[in-house]
């Protein structure tokens, strides 16, 4: 009796160890939901090598963005609009536009929008589960792996370009907001 007692509760415990397994298992195929195609705003942290900034990413539609920096005090009020493949860069009243092609190759943020206004073009975002919970979307652009890691409700999490150092975090996304700020350039004409 006490044996089968025994028997029953290692079965038990047993099996309450496989559905724990099973819930937190990574590595499976999911999908995000695709929030990716409009337009949004989030909150941005970015890391290349030693450089931490800090700023709002907007996405207004596809190949037009903007990125206004508030961190580091050195960056504070640089404004970068993308539109049509040019990048105009603004601070303070003084503006200059380079094309994309311009930029340098380690540009994150560059990648990043390559990378999005792709997976923009999908009908559904799918990637792998990790162990935090998000769905990672794995490639390579330009001989350049990258991850970018999403909510299971589409929002953007993190953007990794390891051969660059650079990593950009996100937070606070909201989709269907993005309003693009007056670069102070368009204030005064």
């Amino acid at each position: 009796m006490v044996r089968r007692r025994w028997m029953a509760g290692l079965a038990v415990a047993a099996a309450g160890s496989l559905f724990w397994c099973g819930c937190t298992r990574s590595g499976g195929d999911a999908s995000a939901a695709q929030k990716l195609g409009g337009s949004f705003t989030t909150e941005m942290t970015m890391t290349v090598e030693d450089l931490t900034a800090e700023g709002t990413l907007c996405r207004m539609g596809e190949g037009v963005w903007q990125a206004a920096f508030v961190q580091p005090a050195s960056l504070d009020g640089v404004v970068l609009d993308f539109q049509d493949g040019e990048v105009t860069a603004s601070y303070k009243g003084l503006a200059f536009s380079v094309p994309q092609t311009a930029m340098p190759a380690k540009s994150a943020l560059l990648q990043l929008i390559t990378v999005v206004d792709t997976l923009a073009q999908e009908e559904t975002i799918t990637g792998e589960s990790d162990s935090d919970g998000y769905i990672a979307v794995e490639g390579e652009l330009e001989g350049t792996p990258y991850t970018l890691r999403l909510t299971e409700h589409g929002d953007l999490a993190s953007f990794v370009l390891d051969s660059y150092a650079a990593e950009l975090t996100f937070s606070k996304f909201q989709s269907g907001t993005a309003v693009a700020t007056p670069t102070e350039t368009e204030a005064l004409s």
